[in-house]
């Protein structure tokens, strides 16, 4: 017997039958011996001198067992449910389940080359194919929609969303822009006539105090204009072909030939503010503007609130963008409105 595949209990213990004895060994087994088809035990029966012996084999094939085999999920996030099926003839299927969804998650099932659903552990194989199941992977519903343009004005001579536009322009500063942006009543420009769920009431704009999730921004650098909007569905969806459907604009998201009038000046202060503003939205890795940007009109309550500190570097920064603006050279020739080009 092979020790390393085997290992001897006790034995033998002898039984008669008639004229034939049958000697019982207790061996267990320590390496199943399907995978090299079984493996040869020899016996030999010694009757003494002058009456010879007897030997013969026999091929003893040893299986796995499937109940000592486990499977995890591949990439398993801890919300999966692992349930063990006995087929009978030592097949064991084990296959994954997720919890149920509800108004706040769901959960979907993922593969890969490596995992599945369900998985097969065989006798003959001590091992499952594939060799893990799948993981269950959250889903969360979208409860708000970002769109974001971009329009390549450098030709018009008109740095539009800043707190001084070239040439004049009124209607394109910071404010007013921030303004078509906004109303509701608007008819031609901003994203209440383009958003198809404003249109159909499913959803609500949102507009934050610094205007970072609806608005507008200049970059001097590229001449470029991003107009950009965020709305929140009045009810969660779960795909993103739904989410699109609701935000995305029917048509061209305009910000010229409005159907308001738009003739907001901006004080010394806010314009100091917004250059800032501007200025550090500018400047590369700046998403969003840390400091409290002043309103125009303060209370006596509120001006004491704001930080001394905050002041002294808001004033700090406005000098340096001032100080630019005054130097940069700004072309007068003006355009009409077919210039503007949007940007997918």
């Amino acid at each position: 017997m092979d020790t390393s595949r085997f290992t001897y209990v006790s034995g033998p213990t002898v039984s008669q039958s008639g004229d034939y004895y049958t000697a019982t060994y207790t061996t267990t087994t320590d390496i199943a011996t399907v995978l090299n088809n079984g493996q040869k035990v020899y016996c030999k029966a010694d009757y003494g001198t002058g009456s010879g012996s007897v030997k013969s084999s026999l091929t003893l094939t040893t299986y796995y067992n499937c109940s000592d085999v486990s499977i995890t999920s591949l990439g398993a996030g801890g919300t999966e449910t692992i349930t063990k099926t006995d087929m009978g003839n030592g097949t064991i299927v084990a296959s994954v389940s997720c919890p149920a969804g509800n108004d706040s998650v769901r959960y979907t099932l993922i593969s890969s080359s490596r995992s599945a659903d369900n998985a097969t552990c065989t006798k003959s194989t001590g091992s499952y194919d594939p060799t893990y199941l799948s993981a269950c992977a959250p889903q969360y519903p979208f409860t708000t929609g970002y769109v974001e343009k971009s329009w390549s004005v450098g030709s018009t001579g008109i740095d539009v969303c800043t707190s001084a536009p070239t040439g004049g322009y009124l209607e394109y500063n910071t404010v007013n822009m921030r303004a078509k942006m906004t109303n509701e009543n608007e008819t031609v420009c901003g994203p209440y006539v383009v958003a198809p769920c404003l249109i159909s009431g499913n959803c609500t704009l949102v507009v934050d105090s610094d205007y970072t999730k609806t608005g507008c921004s200049f970059k001097s650098k590229n001449s470029k204009l991003y107009l950009f909007y965020t709305v929140k569905f009045s009810s969660p969806v779960w795909t993103t072909t739904e989410r699109n459907a609701l935000k995305d604009p029917a048509s061209t998201l305009k910000f010229y030939g409005c159907s308001g009038s738009y003739t907001e000046t901006m004080s010394k202060r806010r314009r100091d503010t917004e250059e800032v503003l501007m200025t550090r939205r500018a400047l590369p890795g700046f998403d969003s503007i840390d400091e409290d940007i002043p309103e125009d009109r303060y209370t006596a309550r509120e001006e004491a609130s704001v930080s001394l500190v905050a002041i002294g570097c808001i004033a700090g920064l406005a000098t340096v963008a001032i100080a630019a603006t005054l130097v940069w050279r700004r072309r007068k020739e003006t355009t009409t409105e077919s210039t503007v080009r949007e940007e997918a």
